[in-house]
């Protein structure tokens, strides 16, 4: 077996993933689907940062019960 078989160049398919390029943009549906998906990651991302950012904050008081 050679890499061209391995990423399936000789099959003349892609490889499957959620990445933004290998998504064929052209039909509806996954257009839909994956402006939802990545809102609601994006979403839970920001508010995980907003979570350690007021974690990182309080740990700095100088007033902290703890």
């Amino acid at each position: 077996m050679y890499i061209g078989e391995l990423l399936c160049f000789g099959l003349n398919r892609s490889l499957a993933s959620l990445l933004p390029w290998d998504i064929p943009w052209h039909d509806p549906s996954h257009t839909v689907f994956f402006l939802a998906f990545y809102g609601a990651l994006g979403a839970i991302g920001m508010g995980m940062m907003v979570a350690l950012a007021r974690t990182l904050l309080d740990l700095r008081k100088s007033d902290s019960d703890h």
